[in-house]
């Protein structure tokens, strides 16, 4: 634990008390945190204990927001952990991060109105986690072939694994067409996004069903490693697009 170092004026979030999906950088894995305050310099996350997915997160470790923000004309969008420490008042564990400044990123046509903005970001969902489950089922052939289990154990591990993991992308694309081809239909206007949207209905099926470590446990081949993360870049893609979704369900409730 390291002490608040940052002197220079923060934006505190206090309007915003729905979590957004991050990812640690090494390993991909995903987290629900809360955006509590900002600087040109920093950010201020929390993981309460109440969030469905927690990871364990710790100095040092290079995280990514998924939620490009702007301070100064700057733009942030991930950093490193430089200390952590629990915060009694909120029950969650707090961590100040170190930003990097990026180049700013394209963002969604200011003249679109939030409710469509809502439902294109459904449709570019819905064929991410489509493209995740194609780009998984052409590597299963390719797993094959560069696997250390025999023919006879690896159409087990096939069965048991790997169309495991294929088919819980395919019901979760599924639900991501069902909602997107719901909220076509219903949401009309900015306070309708709340009424079709369940939030953590959205983050269960956004989330990833690929784990990095897993894989390279399955197969110890460092081949793997690329493809895997051609497929975290489509991942990445769905956070930031959750995240989205999270900031134009809180504006519809005010």
């Amino acid at each position: 634990m390291e002490a608040e170092t940052r002197k220079e004026q923060r934006v505190n979030i206090d309007v915003i008390n729905l979590p957004f999906l991050g990812s640690k950088e090494e390993d991909h894995l995903c987290f629900q945190y809360l955006l509590l305050d900002v600087s040109r310099s920093g950010v201020r996350i929390a993981i309460p204990k109440w969030v469905i997915n927690r990871e364990l997160i710790r100095k040092n470790d290079i995280i990514n927001f998924h939620l490009p923000f702007e301070v100064e004309k700057n733009y942030y969008n991930k950093g490193k952990i430089v200390w952590t420490q629990w915060d009694d008042n909120i029950q969650s564990e707090t961590y100040g991060v170190s930003v990097e400044n990026i180049k700013p990123l394209p963002f969604q046509d200011p003249r679109a109105s939030p409710e469509s903005t809502v439902v294109k970001l459904l449709k570019d969902s819905m064929l991410l986690k489509k493209g995740v489950y194609i780009y998984l089922g052409h590597l299963i052939p390719f797993f094959s072939r560069i696997t250390k289990y025999s023919h006879s154990e690896y159409p087990q591990l096939k069965a048991v694994f790997l169309e495991d993991v294929l088919g819980k992308i395919c019901e979760h694309h599924l639900f991501l067409q069902g909602l997107y081809e719901q909220s076509k239909e219903e949401v009309k206007t900015t306070s309708d996004i709340p009424k079709v949207i369940d939030l953590e209905g959205l983050r269960a099926v956004v989330e990833s069903e690929v784990y990095v470590e897993i894989f390279d446990i399955a197969f110890s081949d460092e081949h793997i490693r690329p493809y895997l993360d051609a497929i975290k870049k489509l991942e990445n893609r769905l956070y930031s697009n959750y995240n989205m979704i999270v900031m134009f369900y809180v504006n519809s409730l005010s």
